[in-house]
């Protein structure tokens, strides 16, 4: 009975559990994908989500942390749920929301500033036009703004110090008699977390802080039901990680709201407070919310971690030196609309700027163009330019003021130009300012002028001809001539100048139009991230974003989930990429089900925060050509806030369609439906649901880029190409988020959630980038950007009508299709240019490598948009003739196609850009060309490699003891078998002339190191799965093996088989599941090994990671070679940009260092793969005891010395997936940070671990929270699979291919 109950147990716990997610998992995964009715699947249920989250908040989500001392409380009762249930029926129907007493003003959610100035576009107070001019003309980089005679960079080192709390705070640190000779120092701009004070903090989904808005404070505890890090030892990633804050409880090392004291020093310019000129203290960006004082005297306050916060200190300064101090709360209610995906970092991140202005100054202005009425005619610029003058003692009336507008083409030549006089002006207020119930405006006057510019010839601005004019204004007011005035109006050095585009964006017929054509988003969303500095980014890192998006082919940015740098719209203006630019709000911890609620955004208390937000942001960047839409946030539900949101954008600017996505995707508060990782199937539904409604379709998320993923992208681009109401979208996202650290043993690493002590976390969900944090590409960015070519080509008559590169070979021949006059198609994808500006060339290659043609195709006539045909026998030789010359020429041997043959065309860019080199690919592809009728005759070959050439009378067999059979084959080569044990009928080792080759397998394999994508989905993921089923445990059971069986052939020939059955730990209980495999060794006399596999399943497993063999090589074995798809790693689901060919590496490169270790470096397709020694000087390896060779000769030291190199060889027709790298499988699932994987690698025997799958599956993409594997990269189970692969040594000047080429000559060598 004892044995019969484990047994009922494992199979209920495993069995049955997966047959009974077999029958419930496409349910489940519709309702997870469904992401409580965020897809439109249900979406009539999305406000029915927000009422009842609304009605129950206070009762089951608010968590009131106590102040010290208060009792504890007797716990929650039904009376009290009743009452507060009662309570927010009343509030929800009599539409008052429940408030508290307003406190401080971080804990005031209608309080966003005191004495900020209203938005508007960024100032630069030129002090003359050239000068202006000049800094545009060089970039207008962020360097040369400091250089400016009217600003003052603030930046550097200041003065720091971290206090608790506010309350915490030094008493009266903003006075200049304080004393911080004893404060530290800290740079700014900067995270004061990655300066060493306090810790980073990184969650997704969760607030950092207990729900009880609009306070935020942690005080109390953190747990969570995970007893460890959800990617530690291969652990399942959780969304729902069941975080709880127990505020009964005290952490004496956690701050309840971090408080960064900053004071700093500085010499005010002479004259700038002279002749009633007015001076500007600008914060970019600091977060969350902050006060500032100058001399002691408090001149603001700000919440917006994202937007600029300005104040004029005009009457604080002094002559000479001045002091200013700022206090800046960690927390405030301000967080509780800034719950992004990235991580919560302090401080002032952005550059401090002084700048002075003239006493009657430009305070705003705002651009709008209208395009020409034909090609190549004037375009019409408008600008609202608002003229400032502060009301004192000395003016009472207003100056009277001329106000001038400029434009410049790229040149520097003025090619329009207006001037408005003094009675042009008129009165207007003094800008829109919302959340700053306190202040009252200064007194002042505010003029505007309204002037309309005609630029004659215009060009046009787009991605792809990103062309800039110049636009100057300037104020022209009356000269001083001792005590009178003169009325001869002079340049008054009160000068702003932008960069400015003609271009316009509109809606219609279920398409985007730039400049009236249809445009496909080819879109990245991108936070602002480096890893040593967090949110304080460099101008010379966004540069290198920009130029990599345009490197691989990106047109498209979404600014996520906030207003970025304000220099990095300067870069996407002037590179070309066009920006969804998205305000700073999402409140996703306030969410039913990972659905976000608007249940901030209903509350009226909220509103002018909401609409701040909005508003500020356009202020600030309206000017900018490259931005075409406006987004409202994200992930914050939408409610009454969106809609006075979007209701205020749409009023201020008609010329942007507006994003939104949460609330469904394609509520009023967008004009794009944009939905986020909706499957193809669901884009192409919603672009036809609604034929009345005018939106397209445009994936706001799409291709969860977290560590080895992106699978099935394909997919996605076929159907942006192909339907037009389906534009594109934004992949996520950039950058993984990977902040530097530094292990216990000294190396540095990059780390995600959790690894500063952070809690509650998200772990490595900040880890999903296509680029590393340094910005190294991950190999996903090359099927992205293949994906993304601007030109394609393909061959009539060639390809099957699902568009795969394979060829119909039943229906094709090479004669008959030379013979149906086939055609070049060409496709320009661009929507603006000619391949004018590119070059491609084309080039026939054989599957020996060796290229057989190559020329130029000359492609400059091909219209924007537009699909050419070209004939083949114009442009390119005729095959049939080439084929037959191939074969002819005497170097056939080494030349000719074995199976197949390939065209390739890649297309490059004529003459270098802003963006890259002459000479840079911007698309390639590779065609597989039909084969003559009877094949490819082989040529006489090459002598037989020295490898191959010795042979015998029979292989020697020797058994050593009851556990080892070694075997002995002419040449020299050497291999010892198991004879029992789990790794019975496998190879122990393989050497050849004394020299090691294999130190352990070809054994069988059926797990991997799981990847984030595999890990996600909880409870139905498949890592869950795997483990449920033991695919991660499979052993050999022992006491139902059947004996090694040897044969011998009529050749001399040696057959080594075996019979056994892979279970979960090795168990022969009943009812478990497992595999059943058969292994055949044929071992040639030249010491040739061919293996075959039979691998059948159990149907009640899970489909399984692979199905293939592992093996050790020894560690000298480190440069690769191969056939099949590369040069980058390639999966069966992401291999579209892989060509096929001769590949060279190494085992240090074909690893892919995902921050999150895991399955990587796969290369799909291979038909062989040979390692050798490293050429940079022999190697020795140490003899592994126990795995002796007999007999083999030694060297001084006891050690083997070292192999040539291994081929491992695909019979004809088959290709296998294969992977080579340093770490273990187990090494590799062990780990949870690539230095714990270099630890642990570096503790081994130094083998090089070999992979050769007969399948591998998928990567998925899709998501990363559920199993989304495409049906046909699935391994199913209850199939049988057989194959086989041959193992030869190789020596030093052997061919690979030609010994490839031998070994499928014939069934024997």
């Amino acid at each position: 009975r004892r044995r019969v109950e484990p047994a009922m147990s494992m199979w209920f716990s495993r069995q049955l559990w997966e047959a009974f997610m077999s029958i419930i998992l496409p349910t489940l995964s519709l309702l997870h994908v469904s992401w409580m009715f965020r897809l439109n699947g249900i979406s009539s249920m999305v406000p029915f989500a927000d009422w009842v989250y609304s009605l129950t908040f206070d009762t089951f989500k608010r968590v009131v942390p106590k102040s010290p001392g208060t009792p504890r409380s007797s716990g929650g009762s039904l009376w009290r749920v009743l009452v507060y249930t009662i309570h927010r029926v009343i509030s929800w129907f009599t539409s008052t929301a429940s408030s508290k007493k307003a406190g401080e003003d971080w804990e005031n959610p209608e309080v966003v500033g005191r004495c900020k100035r209203a938005g508007h576009v960024p100032l630069y107070s030129f002090c003359d036009v050239p000068t202006a001019l000049k800094f545009w003309s060089d970039g207008g980089g962020w360097s040369l703004r400091s250089k400016l005679p009217n600003v003052l960079l603030l930046n550097g080192k200041w003065n720091f110090h971290l206090a608790a709390s506010p309350q915490d705070a030094p008493i009266d640190f903003f006075q200049s008699h304080f004393d911080a000779s004893l404060w530290d120092e800290i740079d700014v701009p900067s995270n004061w977390e990655c300066q060493g004070y306090d810790r980073p903090i990184y969650t997704n989904l969760f607030y950092p802080f207990p729900l009880d808005p609009p306070r935020a404070l942690r005080r109390g505890v953190w747990s969570s039901n995970n007893s460890s890090n959800p990617s530690s030892e291969g652990g399942d990633l959780s969304l729902i990680g069941g975080w709880k804050w127990d505020h009964e409880r005290t952490n004496p090392n956690e701050l309840e709201n971090p408080t960064g004291c900053y004071r700093r020093v500085f010499d005010l310019p002479e004259g700038w407070i002279e002749n009633g000129r007015r001076v500007f203290l600008l914060f970019e960006g600091v977060d969350s919310a902050f006060y500032c004082w100058v001399n002691g005297h408090r001149v603001g306050y700000s919440q917006d971690s994202r937007l600029p916060a300005e104040f004029d200190v005009t009457e604080s300064l002094v002559p000479g030196q001045n002091f200013i101090a700022t206090q800046v709360m960690r927390w405030s209610d301000g967080s509780y609309l800034e719950d992004q995906d990235h991580w919560w970092l302090s401080g002032i991140h952005r550059d401090v700027i002084l700048y002075v202005k003239e006493a009657v100054f430009i305070a705003d202005y705002t651009v709008k163009t209208t395009l020409p009425e034909k090609r190549g005619g004037p375009a019409r610029v408008e600008v609202d330019i608002r003229v400032q003058e502060a009301v004192t003692s000395d003016v009472a009336l207003p100056t009277d003021v001329i106000v001038e507008a400029l434009i410049f083409d790229a040149n520097g030549t003025q090619v329009a130009g207006v001037t408005a006089t003094p009675e042009d002006l008129s009165w207007c207020d003094s800008g829109e300012v919302y959340g700053q119930p306190f202040d009252k405006d200064p007194p002042q006057f505010n003029r505007r002028a309204l002037l309309s510019l005609s630029v004659p010839a215009a060009r046009l601005w787009s991605a792809e001809v990103p062309y800039l004019y110049t636009l100057v204004v300037r104020t022209l007011t009356p000269g001083v001539k001792g005590k009178t005035f003169s009325h001869r109006f002079v340049p008054a050095s009160d000068v702003e100048a932008c960069r400015v585009g003609i271009r316009s964006v509109s809606i219609s017929d279920k398409q985007l139009w730039v400049n009236g054509v249809p445009i496909v988003i080819q879109g990245v969303n991108r936070h602002d991230h480096c890893p040593k500095n967090g949110k304080a980014v460099s101008e010379e890192s966004m540069l290198q974003d920009v130029l990599l998006m345009k490197k691989y082919n990106f047109n498209a940015v979404r600014t996520s989930h906030y207003p970025n740098h304000p220099r990095f719209y300067d870069l996407c203006d002037e590179y070309g990429l066009y920006v969804c630019d998205e305000a700073n709000l999402e409140t996703h911890g306030f969410h039913a089900g990972m659905h976000p609620t608007p249940f901030l955004a209903n509350n009226p208390q909220w509103r002018q925060a909401y609409i701040s937000r909005m508003a500020r942001m356009i202020q600030r960047d309206r000017n900018h050509v490259s931005i075409i839409m406006w987004s409202l946030g994200n992930e914050a539900g939408c409610g009454s806030g969106q809609l006075a949101m979007a209701e205020w954008a749409r009023a201020n600017d008609t010329t942007r369609p507006l994003h939104y996505e949460s609330g469904g995707s394609r509520s009023n508060c967008t004009d794009i439906i944009c939905p986020m990782y909706a499957r193809v199937h669901t884009c192409e539904r919603m672009a036809v649901e609604d034929p009345s409604d005018p939106r397209p379709v445009i994936l706001c998320e799409y291709s969860h880029a977290m560590g080895n993923s992106n699978g099935s992208l394909d997919k996605y681009w076929r159907c942006f190409r192909e339907n037009s109401a389906v534009q594109g979208g934004f992949i996520w996202d950039w950058v993984d988020q990977g902040l530097d650290a530094t292990a216990p043993s000294g190396k540095t690493f990059w780390a995600y959630g959790g690894d500063f002590g952070d809690k509650p976390n998200d772990a490595q969900f900040c880890i999903n980038g296509i680029v590393f944090p340094d910005r190294t590409p991950h190999p996903a960015m090359e099927e992205l950007k293949f994906l993304m070519r601007p030109v394609t080509f393909q061959v009539t008559n060639l390809l099957k009508d699902n568009g795969t590169r394979e060829i119909d070979s039943g229906n094709v021949d090479l004669e008959t299709w030379m013979s149906s006059t086939p055609q070049i198609v060409v496709r320009n994808w661009l929507n603006f240019l000619s391949l004018d500006h590119l070059k491609t060339t084309w080039v026939i290659l054989a599957d020996s490598g060796a290229t057989l043609e190559e020329g130029v195709l000359e492609l400059s006539s091909v219209p924007p948009d537009t699909e050419v045909e070209l004939p083949w026998k114009a442009n390119l030789p005729d095959l049939v003739f080439l084929a037959k010359k191939v074969l002819a020429l005497r170097s056939a041997a080494q030349t000719a196609p074995l199976h197949n043959w390939f065209l390739e065309f890649r297309t490059t860019v004529r003459v270098g850009t802003r963006w890259c080199d002459a000479d840079h690919e911007v698309a390639h592809t590779q065609i597989t060309l039909p084969v003559p009728v009877n094949g490819f005759r082989l040529p006489s070959m090459l002598p037989i490699p020295k490898s191959l050439s010795v042979q015998s009378d029979a292989v020697r067999v020797f058994t050593l003891g009851d556990d080892l059979l070694q075997v002995q084959c002419a040449g020299g080569t050497h291999m010892a078998f198991h004879l029992t044990g789990p790794l019975i009928g496998t190879l122990v080792n393989m050497g050849s002339r004394g020299k090691l080759i294999l130190q352990g397998g070809p054994s069988p394999c059926f797990w991997r190191a799981p990847t984030d994508n595999d890990r996600g989905g909880e409870a139905i993921s498949y890592c869950a799965r795997w483990r449920n089923a033991g695919i991660h445990q499979l052993q050999t059971v022992q006491n139902s093996l059947l004996p090694v069986t040897q044969t011998t052939g009529p050749d001399g020939s040696l057959r080594i088989s075996v019979v056994l059955t892979m279970t979960p730990g090795g168990s022969n209980r009943k009812g478990v599941a497992g595999i059943g495999v058969t292994l055949t060794h044929d071992i040639h006399t030249n010491g040739v090994v061919n293996l075959t596999m039979v691998a059948k399943a159990s149907k009640l497993l899970p489909p399984l990671p692979r199905v293939g063999l592992r093996m050790r090589c020894s560690g000298d074995l480190q440069e690769v070679d191969w056939f099949g798809l590369g040069p980058h790693e390639c999966y069966s689901d992401r291999k579209a940009s892989a060509i096929f060919g001769h590949h060279s590496s190494n085992a240090v490169d074909m690893h892919v260092p995902y921050i999150v270790p895991s399955e990587n470096g796969g290369r799909a397709d291979v038909s062989w793969l040979a390692l050798r020694q490293r050429q940079d000087g022999p190697g020795c390896f140490p003899r592994n005891k126990g795995n002796e060779l007999r007999d083999l000769p030694q060297v001084d030291g006891g050690v083997i010395a070292p192999a040539p190199g291994l081929l491992v060889s695909i019979p004809r027709g088959k290709v296998a997936h294969v992977s080579v790298q340093h770490h273990s499988l187990e090494d590799l699932e062990s780990s949870s940070h690539e230095y714990q994987l270099e630890e642990a690698t570096s503790r081994g025997d130094g083998a090089v671990h070999v992979h050769v799958d007969h399948v591998h599956m998928g990567v998925g993409g899709d998501d990363s929270w559920t199993p989304n594997v495409h049906s046909e990269f699935l391994i199913p189970t209850g199939n049988e699979w057989k194959w086989s692969l041959t193992l030869a040594a190789m020596l030093a000047h052997d061919d690979a291919f030609e010994m490839h080429r031998r070994l499928r000559a014939a069934d024997c060598p």
